[in-house]
């Protein structure tokens, strides 16, 4: 059988050698950890210019990563919301996180590391960056299936349903990134067992105590500082 790299053309088999490389080395130290110098030698390029020929610069290179992995992201979410949308209802909570996680979870393998990628990024200003800038045919199944996931959740305050999506956000990146170091997949139980978890942090009762906190700042205003 032959290898997805080896049917590149030299050239194009040079720029993914880059792109994997570097998405391996930033998803281990980090974007600002990992220099240009780093990628090329450790793609055992030996031009020093190489990957200002093909991408010009280190943030250019970071962009190719994400036009390099998120279609077939992309596509594997697409697929899972038109069987969802086939059967004429709109996504549950539990439907939209399987849609949002479950490509992520596919994508895990020993040469593709871009959900430990996100996860070092996440906390990033360059994260935001690339996101606006990148092609919106390979975004449009993320955008959807977050709105499928807040109009799930309409029945809590905009300020309590942001917040735990961030949370599960931030939670679902840190676990499937440690499945990825660790070098294996979640299996579909596992993940399973994380979504109900999920789920059920979403959909947890708001407690008097933060109903009474929420109506004191609306009544006491912090001032913003400036």
């Amino acid at each position: 059988m032959t290898s997805k790299r080896g049917r590149y053309r030299a050239g194009e088999q040079t720029r993914v050698q880059l792109i994997e490389t570097a998405e391996r080395l930033f998803a281990l130290s980090g974007y600002e950890g990992v220099s240009i110098s780093d990628i090329r030698i450790a793609a055992g390029q030996q031009n020093a210019s190489v990957i200002a020929y093909y991408f010009g610069s280190k943030e250019n290179l970071l962009h190719a990563i994400f036009a390099y992995r998120l279609p077939d992201i992309n596509a594997d979410r697409q697929a899972m919301m038109l069987r969802t949308s086939s059967q004429g209802t709109n996504m549950t909570t539990r439907e939209a996180l399987w849609a949002i996680v479950q490509p992520l979870a596919n994508s895990i393998s020993p040469d593709n590391h871009y959900v430990a990628l996100l996860d070092r990024l996440m906390e990033t200003e360059i994260l935001g960056r690339v996101f606006t800038t990148a092609d919106p045919t390979v975004t449009t199944s993320g955008s959807a299936v977050n709105q499928s996931l807040n109009d799930s959740l309409v029945e809590l305050a905009e300020d309590v349903r942001l917040q735990r999506i961030q949370i599960v956000y931030t939670s679902y990146l840190r676990v499937l990134a440690g499945y990825d170091r660790r070098g294996t997949r979640p299996t579909h139980a596992e993940l399973s067992a994380l979504i109900d978890g999920w789920e059920a942090l979403l959909r947890a009762p708001v407690s008097q105590e933060t109903l009474d906190a929420q109506k004191d700042a609306q009544l006491n205003p912090t001032p913003s500082s400036h």
